[in-house]
């Protein structure tokens, strides 16, 4: 399936699967600042359960950048992103967010529970247009998405997905629903804006070393993938790299790395029991160069093995 971003309105409408996963619905509405908001929803069918299930390929290129929010009222869903050759997993308090010219991906669903989506897609100049220049800047870069074709995923706060998870109504119809529809995405924009935009801001130069190591901490736990060296997270927040790695362990009682390593895997020990996401996966998005990897620091974290765990569950 391939997606037009100059397309109009289209009402809900069934999405081309095969009957034996199950039904899925999809609209997209244009509205008047020159935004689109699209809801697709899908219901799974028992039998497919707990698979990865590829269901669209999404095409698009736009006129200018754009600002692509992708968020899940609920399940999960993995974007394989063709040009890095990379998948991106996020699902409820987790969002994806693309600044990009084009689009090139896979969309697979986790088939473990039934799917709801919304995807937001502003311009750069409309975004300018409502934040400012300044602003608007300073959200993409507490995004992690400051330049053109960058990709994050990026924990939100409940009640700011909510804003945007109750954009469209179906009660409403006509040129009210876009007006409610107009406000609640203006109201998310503000939102997603005083979150973001504000880390961004606290790592000017002027701030102390602890606030930039505290901000540096806040930007890790949200980050997919590898994990930068500490030459480039101290060039990243300007500090030293001695006082990076002094100041990181007295405030967390560990080592930078040691720290987020068992974040992470408390992550994906949660992740093996409740989804069905591949191990591979898991272990990529994590940081692991391979699954072997990923499976040895598990193993010495717990005690035992991804794999039992999951075989258990």
């Amino acid at each position: 399936m391939a997606f037009d971003y100059s397309e109009q309105d289209m009402p809900p409408s069934r999405h081309q699967m095969p009957e034996e996963i199950g039904q899925g619905w999809f609209q997209s509405i244009h509205l008047p600042l020159n935004m689109v908001i699209r809801r697709g929803i899908v219901h799974f069918k028992p039998e497919v359960s707990g698979n990865l299930l590829p269901v669209a390929t999404i095409e698009e290129h736009f006129c200018e950048p754009v600002l692509c929010v992708q968020s899940t009222r609920k399940g999960r869903v993995v974007l394989l992103d063709q040009g890095r050759g990379m998948d991106f997993i996020f699902g409820q308090n987790n969002c994806l967010f693309e600044h990009i010219a084009l689009r090139n991906s896979v969309v697979r669903l986790d088939a473990s529970e039934d799917i709801e989506m919304t995807t937001l897609i502003i311009s750069d100049s409309v975004l300018n247009q409502l934040l400012g220049e300044r602003y608007a800047r300073s959200l993409l870069s507490g995004l992690r998405i400051p330049s053109i074709s960058s990709i994050s995923v990026n924990k939100v706060p409940q009640h700011v997905n909510a804003l945007l998870h109750s954009s469209i109504s179906d009660h409403l119809t006509g040129h009210i629903a876009k007006l409610h529809i107009q406000a609640k995405v203006l109201d998310y924009l503000c939102a997603l804006s005083q979150y973001f935009a504000g880390a961004s801001e606290k790592q000017m130069p002027e701030l102390n070393i602890q606030s930039r190591i505290h901000q540096m901490h806040d930007d890790l736990l949200q980050l997919e993938g590898k994990v930068p060296s500490l030459n480039e997270l101290a060039a990243t927040y300007e500090l030293p790299v001695r006082k990076l790695k002094e100041g990181f362990t007295e405030l967390y009682g560990k080592s930078l790395f040691s720290y987020i390593s068992e974040v992470r895997l408390v992550e994906a020990h949660a992740a093996l029991k409740q989804t069905d996401i591949p191990m591979k996966t898991i272990a990529k998005n994590l940081g692991y160069s391979h699954v072997n990897h990923f499976i040895t620091a598990f193993g010495k974290q717990f005690g035992y093995s991804p794999g039992s765990l999951r075989k258990k569950n």
